[in-house]
């Protein structure tokens, strides 16, 4: 990724937590100011933000509003001055609420799959907002006025827009868990520092130093947990965790150790999340996560009425334990008994596969030709939707799961890989996939000098032999349980690397590759026709597999 494409990115990601935390820590200075409870700020933001949830997706629909979305990228940074300017009921309440109708959007650039740095950019402006309200505690008026400039300036530098498509089939399975980083975010911040406030008497700047130590702590555990530890659902588990050590703990660093704890778990969560969605469904994914965050919010101030802050936060992880319940239920084993394929008359809508049975077992190759072959690549990864029959892996049946959850569980891995609008460059995106062992993306550049050669280019950019050798460098690092490879025109030189990845377990499935490619793979070779093989050869010689070929053709 080129730094200023990176410095788009960081701008954009940066302006929503910093605007809008902003506003929510100042909220007791500027309801004095105002002459109203300062939790009155929260509900404005609040309310605007509800209405954004609708307006996010048509403002994210393609390139059709590129003004409108620049519009909302600096609107926050914008109102933060007006307000500081003017600190009258009308204009503050209107402006507000016009900062929290920018948010959505905002949230929902953030998912465009750009990496780490999003993440990082996120984190910078949050730790911004504590700064501000640390500093300017007294003076919410500068306070305002300081984040209001740097909101401003972070929005002029607002990022390309994501693959916000509906894709409600292939990120529905995420939806639980964003819903569930957003509630624990939502339901910490607050009773946090009340606790600090009414448990431990600290006033004013005092909280702010306990909470921006409670963030500085949530980073360094955000990157360490992002490292180790792969599972979302265990990083739920563990902002849960944090959660109840906030409700219980007897001294006010306790408090801000238990905070920290949730910060760290919940943005490792949120990062593991934004890298297996690569930006599709953005506005669905950015929306989960904001109506966990409000749902939080505005549940503890009515839960408050009958118990005190540190019972309202225990009772608070029962929802985010019915959270992460729901995303374990909806994300199926990786692993049971059963062929790593097994089709049962599988079928797509087209009949160009024609109820297909078939079985293989770790370690076959199989090479597919004819007019189906690329359309049962299709079926096997989730991009086209089967019309009947079933298709199972391990004994769990994947016929109805999307292409995000066939790669996420890696069952499926698809050669070459898909660029998309991706502008991370290519070691960037193998880095994303080792992020707990980064000599290894290192180690698989090697194997492919060619992609070496080119590891600084954006992905978008490669041409089809670097998105081809890509794909496989992907299926190195990730170990899929079956290799799906549109071969037309594969370098037979690549047979080493297709022969490792069955030999490491991996049911290769060739679509129309060379036939010196598949001899030297001895790969079981089937002829379709009308959707079904109409010859096989287990173990056949150039001159067999060519003949077979020459008489299935019309």
């Amino acid at each position: 990724m080129r730094h200023g494409e990176r410095v788009h990115i960081v701008g954009s990601a940066a302006v929503a937590p910093l605007a809008l935390g902003s506003l929510v820590l100042l909220r007791e200075g500027l309801g004095t100011l105002l002459g109203f409870p300062g939790d009155v700020v929260g509900y404005m933001v609040a309310t605007g933000m509800l209405v954004g949830v609708g307006v996010s997706p048509w403002v994210l629909r393609g390139e059709g509003h590129p003004v409108i979305r620049r519009a909302l990228c600096v609107l926050p940074g914008a109102s933060l001055l007006v307000m500081a300017a003017f600190p009258v009921v009308p204009v503050f309440a209107t402006l507000a609420m016009v900062a929290g109708l920018c948010v959505p959007t905002l949230l929902a650039l953030t998912r465009g799959g750009g990496g780490r740095g999003m993440g990082y950019a996120g984190i910078a402006g949050a730790v911004g907002a504590v700064l501000v309200a640390a500093v300017w505690q007294d003076q919410p008026r500068l306070g305002l006025a300081v984040a209001g400039v740097f909101a401003v300036f972070a929005g002029v530098l607002s990022g390309p827009v994501p693959d916000s498509r509906r894709a409600f089939r292939e990120v529905r399975w995420m939806l639980p868990a964003y819903a569930a980083v957003g509630w624990s975010l939502g339901a910490v911040v607050l009773p946090a520092n009340r606790l600090w406030l009414f448990r431990f008497e600290l006033f004013g700047a005092d909280r702010m130093y306990f909470l921006l130590g409670a963030v500085a702590a949530g980073c360094a555990l955000a990157f360490l947990l992002g490292r180790l530890v792969d599972e979302v659902p265990t990083l739920l588990a563990v902002a849960a965790g944090g959660m109840l050590l906030v409700a219980t703990a007897p001294w006010a660093a306790g408090v801000a150790v238990g905070a920290g704890v949730t910060l760290g778990a919940s943005m490792a969560a949120l990062s593991r999340l934004d890298r297996l969605a690569e930006g599709r469904g953005a506005a669905l994914t950015a929306t989960a996560a904001l109506l966990g965050g409000l749902a939080a919010y505005g549940a503890e101030p009515l839960l408050r009425m009958f118990a005190g802050s540190g019972s309202v936060l225990a009772l608070s992880t029962i929802p985010s334990a019915l959270l992460i319940v729901w995303s374990v239920y909806l994300t199926p084993a990786a692993k049971t008994s059963g062929p790593a394929l097994a089709l049962w008359r599988l079928s797509d809508p087209g009949r160009a596969i024609d109820r297909l049975d078939l079985r293989a077992e770790a370690g076959e190759r199989l090479a597919f030709y004819g007019r189906g072959a690329v359309t049962l690549l299709g079926l096997l990864s989730g991009e086209v939707k089967a019309d009947g029959g079933r298709f199972l892996s391990r004994g769990v049946d994947l016929t109805r799961a999307g292409a995000a959850r066939r790669a996420e569980l890696r069952v499926c891995h698809r050669v070459p890989a898909v660029p998309g609008a991706d502008r991370r460059t290519v070691a960037e995106r193998l880095a994303d996939l080792t992020v707990t062992e980064p000599w290894r993306t290192r180690a698989v550049l090697e194997v492919f000098p060619a992609l070496e050669a080119r590891r600084t280019d954006p992905v978008c950019e490669l041409d089809e032999t670097g998105m081809l050798l890509l794909g496989l460098a992907e299926a190195l690092l990730i170990r899929p349980r079956i290799l799906l490879a549109d071969a037309r025109g594969c370098d037979p030189d690549l047979a080493p690397v297709f022969d490792g990845l069955a030999r490491g377990g991996a049911v290769v499935v060739l679509a129309d590759p060379p036939v010196p490619l598949t001899v030297a793979l001895d790969a079981h070779a089937h002829l379709l026709r009308r959707g079904r093989p109409a010859d096989e050869l287990p173990h056949s010689t150039e001159e067999e597999l060519t003949a077979s070929l020459d008489r299935g053709r019309p």
